[in-house]
């Protein structure tokens, strides 16, 4: 049973083990000639030779364990009915019998989180480098490029909109593209969010995401902001200043009060 469940949980995490990786070897070979196959039989007391302990030791460390590629949507529904304790006394026993898994199960739950950490770094100096672009110009220069600067931040918008899937990391990118298209130009930032309403498409895609949140662990949302915010404010405070500052810009607006119903449906995620 213990052997049974362990192999359920390598396979999990794409571990095959050897021997059924063997017999799918043996199965793919030719078969040989019939008069190739027919060996003398061994004399009955002859024994069966078995591979000693060390030997088999060393077959594991040369052969190691083959990786099939991972499948997500495999069906766990029995394991995620286990209780919290259950499943901390199988990860933990397995871990001390076969240390490498834990260094998977790190790979493959961590790594994304610092890629996410990296792609909202990633889009803020985009960000500014656009919204910055025209600063050493003109203020007629400015307000003649005004539409390159909406067309590029707008290209942004869309493309960040399309590639996320989680909520957070969403939310955060929308945020971010509002704070830095804030310190545009007074020309530009002018153009930007009285003429083509650049925040009040931001704020409807925010809303979005808040009312179909998929996301409830918020508890370490402040810490990943921390990490792409330049100044020391919350995510939340953040929010709640782009929300205030871009409705003085939208003040016609019929449904103007998408800016504050942002600000209180945010609330229930700031912990």
């Amino acid at each position: 049973m213990a052997n049974s469940l362990l192999s359920y949980l390598f396979s999990l995490i794409g571990f095959v083990p050897i021997e059924q990786e063997q017999q799918k070897l043996l199965q793919q070979q030719p078969q040989q000639p019939q008069s190739q196959q027919q060996q003398p039989q061994q004399p009955q007391h002859q024994k069966q030779q078995y591979p000693s302990d060390e030997e088999e030791c060393e077959y594991l460390a040369s052969s190691g364990f083959m990786i099939e590629p991972l499948n997500e949507k495999q069906n766990n529904d029995w394991l995620f009915n286990l209780s919290k304790m259950a499943l901390f006394k199988i990860i933990t026993a397995t871990i001390e019998d076969y240390p490498q898994v834990a260094n998977v199960i790190y790979d493959k739950h961590y790594s994304k989180k610092k890629d996410e950490i990296e792609e909202m770094k990633n889009l803020r100096q985009q960000v500014r480098k656009i919204a910055q672009s025209l600063d050493k110009q003109r203020p007629s220069e400015q307000f003649g490029r005004a539409s390159e600067i909406s067309f590029s931040l707008n290209q942004v918008l869309y493309s960040t909109m399309t590639e996320r899937q989680e909520s957070m990391t969403s939310l955060f990118g929308l945020i971010i593209l509002a704070q830095e298209s804030l310190n545009c130009p007074s020309e530009v930032r002018q153009h930007l969010f009285s003429n083509v309403k650049f925040g009040r498409t931001i704020i409807l895609e925010i809303s979005k995401i808040l009312k179909n949140f998929n996301e409830y662990n918020c508890r370490d949302f402040n810490y990943k902001w921390s990490l792409i915010s330049t100044n020391d404010d919350t995510w939340f405070d953040s929010l709640q200043y782009v929300c205030n500052k871009l409705s003085r810009y939208d003040i016609t607006w019929e449904y103007r009060k998408e800016y504050q119903d942002v600000i209180v449906i945010s609330k229930r995620y700031f912990k």
